[in-house]
């Protein structure tokens, strides 16, 4: 089997769409032709920071709790509304040239990638965390009075060396078919150093109160292939979000937000407090309510199962859901 930019990632599957005219001489909707018809959607897409800056991370790092690096890497991951910055590979040539009219045809000599830079858009939070991180990730690196770089201590303290490596991270990104599971494209962009540390939102104006958000901006290497695309089929797996809305989870447990127990009084018409012969003990209705709220059956027990596993995997990632 050729091995391809689309190995270990989703495969085209229309093997009988020589069969058909698509789009030549009408348009046939019919059930065997529309499994030919699988256009591509775009916008289903993850990000993870697969590799910390190494003196980022240590320098944030706390013996209990969460980092605020960690809270930073979180939100570029979960709370990030848009990844840009991929170009399309570009093929340069050149001129081969003859003759006494001059005349040339071309040769390709080179590609070129294009894409030197990733953006994530996110929104700011109460506090700053993504510009603290991001100032403390520069000035460390480059130092915005000096211009040396020190790790904000950790060079002078021996903890971290100086390295390219240890200043920069490592994301995968990956964008998937419609069911979220099957990769349809995948990249890894390295050695990410930020390119900016946002401040402009911070200008006012009186009577606006807008929402803060940015690109967190970073220069990096893009790299695609086999292995990217088996290592993002892996964090999609691993890193599971819900995607069925019948799995949402109200984060109530146990019985205290049921409360006091109530019933139908048929001698004052009233709905009152379930205790002693006042709500009709040994009643018709006494008996309806208590196997009302007693019966059970198999969907509600399944319910009260998962009441106790809430973080159960979402079903459309199961093994077979991911096998191609």
């Amino acid at each position: 089997m050729a091995i391809t930019i689309q190995t270990g990632g989703h495969q085209f599957t229309q093997t009988d769409i020589t069969k058909y005219s698509l789009f030549m001489g009408g348009l046939n909707a019919t059930h065997d032709a529309l499994k030919q018809y699988d256009p591509l959607t775009t916008g289903q897409y993850r990000i993870f920071m697969v590799r910390k800056p190494k003196f980022v991370e240590e320098y944030f790092k706390v013996k209990k709790g969460l980092s605020k690096f960690d809270a930073f890497k979180h939100i570029l991951e979960y709370g990030n509304t848009g990844v840009s910055g991929i170009s399309s590979p570009s093929v340069n040539f050149e001129a081969i040239k003859g003759g006494y009219a001059g005349r040339q045809f071309e040769i390709p000599n080179s590609v070129d990638d294009g894409t030197t830079e990733l953006s994530i858009k996110v929104y700011e939070f109460s506090g700053s965390i993504m510009r603290e991180v991001l100032h403390t990730w520069v000035n460390g690196g480059i130092d915005l009075n000096s211009g040396i770089t020190h790790y904000n201590g950790l060079i002078a303290s021996g903890e971290v060396q100086y390295s390219q490596a240890n200043q920069t991270a490592e994301f995968i990104y990956v964008v998937t078919d419609r069911t979220g599971m099957k990769v349809e494209y995948a990249c890894m962009f390295a050695n990410c150093f930020p390119t900016e540390i946002p401040t402009d939102h911070f200008n006012s104006e009186a009577g606006e109160h807008s929402l803060a958000s940015f690109d967190v901006k970073f220069k990096t290497t893009k790299y695609e292939g086999y292995d990217v695309n088996m290592k993002a089929q892996k964090l999609l797996k691993q890193h599971q979000i819900m995607t069925n809305s019948l799995e949402f989870y109200t984060g109530l447990s146990g019985d205290s937000y049921l409360g006091t127990q109530t019933a139908y009084n048929p001698k004052t018409g009233n709905i009152e407090e379930a205790k002693g012969n006042s709500v009709g003990i040994g009643t018709a209705n006494e008996t309806k309510f208590r196997s009302a709220i007693t019966t059970t059956d198999a969907a509600t027990t399944q319910i009260a199962r998962n009441e106790t596993d809430p973080l159960r995997p979402t079903p459309s990632y199961t093994d077979i859901g991911n096998r191609r």
